[in-house]
């Protein structure tokens, strides 16, 4: 199929005679173009009975494509410059230019990996490339074939003047071929801002995935990034790096802030999955409401406020690599058996859906609670808690590795000041005496908070009035505030209601076992809890 298209070319037909003997491309220089110039070019050609198929204008050019009388070209050249004295040169052209150009774009939009369809203003297919044929099975019967004979109206409805729309989800099924692609529509207007037409492009979704997975891997973690020298994390990356080669899945168990999402990044690099997605989701962050749905998309319509195109969840997403489940102990119980399932079917079932979608999915789970206890209590799954915890990977907490407390300090100097612009930043023995002296509740996130900190207040040397690594909650005054008759003004209230604030949650968190049970006890939502157990280093 051919896609003719003039660039900076005026190009229109003239007239097709019956027998063809030979076509020939004339381009003719004239560098005084004058008025009717083109028209008497054309009565010249047409006294010589030569049919004139296309013309092009772009001065000082004018071009034809005439049908040949076998007459020599030297007789011809001749003939036509004395006809017209404005004519200072004439060349022969392999193909006319607007030609040229199409065969070009014809080119590259054949070789592009995205399916594009042009249509007209009635939604009539006009051109389309290889992808599209192949994403679509198009043949040239299917010339003039409208849009939505392929493609149903809720994706693109020519009746409608729309705009320019990105990254629209097409999951249909289209000629018995059931399709995951990703629409950007381009309207064509002209220059009365009318819409003439749009171009359609469509990219797979496999391919977006693919591409999302390119952009995101100098974010990945490999094995030879997580710091440390001590035998403990020695061996604990020996454990994760032979692990990571099976397929079984994994559970990264550790405090707050030992690192475990690092872990399981490495462990997805290092795996047999490591050129396939990986697909991150803090199960505590994500409003009970939207658990379900994000876990295992939906289908058009499943429910007020749904896409009317669906979604994928996050497991068809991680489809070909790994996904990575933190905080797998705030999951509710009815959604652990949902993921129970996935697991051991090996596909899902979409919210409002009939059909049972394959994934191929390695699950790494990671979770700072103790879940053997929480099987006990009946608040997680024993069967699921089996299927998760197939290799354990136990994180050790900073105290417990003391010797690279040095090595990480110097780590995030140089980072951090780098980020900073000071790169020539050291830090005193003193100072570090005494981060090496700390017990480090917060772990590794706590340290580097310290670190970051301490470049801000400090100028070429981090000392020790420098740190401020003294826990709060641990020591916050136990003094009441209830009392209003005592009170002496003036007060710092803000400071008040954030000690009173800290004091509650810290309070909660002995007495209950998870965020979302925190929460209701405190009447506020689990994500603030998150947000205030982590601000306060706690576990």
């Amino acid at each position: 199929m051919e896609l003719v298209i003039a660039s900076g070319v005026t190009s229109f037909p003239i007239g097709r005679g019956e027998m063809a003997v030979e076509n020939k491309n004339i381009k003719f220089l004239v560098p005084e173009n004058r008025v009717g110039m083109a028209q008497e070019i054309l009565s010249a050609l047409a006294s010589r009975q030569l049919n004139i198929e296309t013309m092009e204008i772009k001065p000082p050019y004018i071009s034809v494509k005439v049908e040949w009388d076998g007459t020599s070209w030297d007789e011809f050249k001749t003939w036509i410059k004395s006809k017209i004295k404005e004519i200072s040169d004439v060349t022969e052209l392999d193909m006319m230019e607007s030609e040229k150009v199409a065969k070009e774009l014809q080119i590259v939009i054949n070789t592009m990996g995205d399916g594009i369809i042009a249509v007209n203003k009635n939604g009539d297919m006009e051109y389309y490339n290889s992808k599209a044929s192949h994403l679509f099975h198009i043949t040239n019967k299917d010339k003039n074939l409208n849009i939505n004979q392929l493609l149903p109206e809720e994706y693109y409805n020519p009746k409608l003047d729309i705009q320019d729309k990105s990254n629209i989800e097409v999951s249909s099924k289209i000629r018995n071929k059931k399709v995951n692609l990703l629409l950007n529509v381009r309207v064509i207007k002209n220059s009365s801002g009318k819409k003439m037409g749009a171009l359609l492009i469509f990219k797979e979704m496999e391919e977006v995935r693919k591409l999302i997975q390119t952009i995101a891997r100098p974010s990945m973690i490999s094995f030879d990034d997580i710091i440390g020298e001590s035998d403990k994390i020695k061996n604990t990356i020996l454990l994760a790096k032979s692990v990571s080669k099976t397929e079984a899945n994994i559970m990264v168990l550790g405090e707050s802030g030992t690192g475990k999402e690092l872990f399981a990044r490495a462990i997805h690099l290092s795996s047999n999955r490591g050129n396939g997605p990986f697909v991150a989701v803090n199960c505590s962050a994500v409003p009970d409401a939207l658990l379900e749905s994000e876990f295992f998309g939906y289908e058009k319509g499943a429910f007020t406020g749904a896409s009317n195109t669906g979604k994928q969840g996050l497991f068809e997403l991680a489809t070909g690599g790994s996904i990575f489940l933190d905080e797998i102990a705030e999951i509710p119980v009815h959604l652990q058996a949902k993921i129970l399932r996935v697991i051991q079917e090996k596909a899902l079932r979409r919210i409002g859906g009939e059909k049972e979608i394959p994934v191929d999915v390695r699950i790494i789970s990671a979770t700072h609670r103790n879940l053997l206890e929480m099987v006990k209590e009946s608040t997680f799954r024993e069967d699921l808690y089996y299927r998760l915890n197939v290799i354990p990977v136990q994180l050790p907490p900073l105290r417990e590795r003391k010797e690279d407390i040095s090595v990480l300090i110097k780590h995030f100097i140089k980072v951090l000041g780098k980020n900073s612009g000071k790169t020539d930043l050291h830090i005193t023995q003193r100072a570090l005496n005494e981060l090496e002296n700390y017990h480090w509740p917060g772990n590794i996130r706590e340290l580097q908070n310290v670190i970051e900190r301490a470049l801000i207040f400090s100028q070429d040397v981090i000392d020790t009035e420098n740190l401020m690594i003294n826990n709060p909650l641990a020591t916050h005054d136990t003094k009441s505030y209830g009392d209003s008759d005592k009170i002496d003004f003036p007060v710092n209230l803000p400071e008040i209601i954030n000690e009173l604030e800290s004091r509650h949650i810290v309070k909660a968190s002995e007495i209950y076992s998870s965020s979302r049970e925190i929460a209701k006890a405190l009447g506020i939502s689990h994500t603030k809890v998150i947000s205030r157990l982590k601000g306060y280093n706690c576990k």
